[in-house]
This record gives C-alpha cells, structure tokens and sequence, in this order.
C-alpha cells in the first residue's frame, strides 16, 4: 500500500492514516493467518490474497489478438467495399449528367455556380490537382493504396 502521506495517489480523495492503518493491518493478518483486524477489511484482505484461478487457455492473448486483427480486416473490407460502390455511383451518375445534357452539361453546371464561368474553372484546377495528388502517391508507393488496410 502507498504510505507517501504528502501527495497520496487517491484521486483527490483525501487521505485517511486511520483506515490506510486499518488496511494494512488486515493484509498483514490474511498473509500470517491473523484475525486481529477489522471484519470487513479482514475479508477484503482475504479475498484479495485467496483470488479464484482465472482459468484462461495458454494462448488467450494470441486468440485475443488474432479476434481483433479479424473485425479489424472485415470493417476495413468494408470501408473499402463501400468506397468502390460511392465511386462507381459517383461515376455513373457523372456519366448519366454529361448523357443527359450533352454538350452543355459544363454550361448547366456553371450555370448553378455563384461564381459562373470561373468558378467552374476554379472547380475543374481543384479537381484536376486532386487527381494529379492521387496519381503522384500511387506512382511514389505502388500498391499501397490496395493494401494498405
């Protein structure tokens, strides 16, 4: 038990000489077979030292290790089974837009914008940088981007 009276690690609770002596005097009695303490710490004491066998297999922190290593490859499949499906949505329903206006899909669209025309232009740069960001990182680190859940 910790006996630094000055800066006692309880938490903010105040620290109690009378009940930490209380303690100690029933740990000492359950390790020598005493009953010259308090009942109830007695039984704390006793309870502590005589712990039932936990019963774990040899290999329960590989078990547990290999559960997690588990959920986490099936939510990362995941994640990544439900990208694939927003970029194809996302695919086909750019390919659905230029269908349907043709040739003035870019007009529509800049129409809808508050900047117009320029604002358009600005949108296709951040667009095109985003892509040109992309294809640098899998040209630098080839195949990362497939396994790196």
């Amino acid at each position: 038990m910790n006996n630094d009276r000055h800066e006692p690690h309880s938490g903010g609770i105040p620290f109690d000489e009378a009940q930490w002596q209380a303690q100690e005097r029933a740990r000492l009695a359950a390790r020598d077979g005493g009953t010259d303490a308090d009942a109830a710490e007695l039984r704390i004491a006793h309870a502590l030292r005589h712990a039932p066998p936990v019963g774990l297999s040899a290999d329960f922190a590989a078990q547990v290790a290999a559960l997690a290593q588990a959920q986490t490859a099936s939510a990362s499949r995941l994640e990544r089974n439900l990208l694939h499906a927003l970029t194809i949505a996302f695919g086909l329903s750019a390919a659905a837009t230029v269908a349907y206006y043709g040739r003035d899909w870019a007009a529509a669209f800049a129409a809808t914008l508050p900047g117009g025309a320029d604002a358009l232009t600005w949108a296709a740069m951040a667009a095109l940088c985003l892509a040109a960001n992309w294809g640098w990182g899998l040209l630098r680190h080839p195949g990362t981007q497939r396994h790196h859940a």
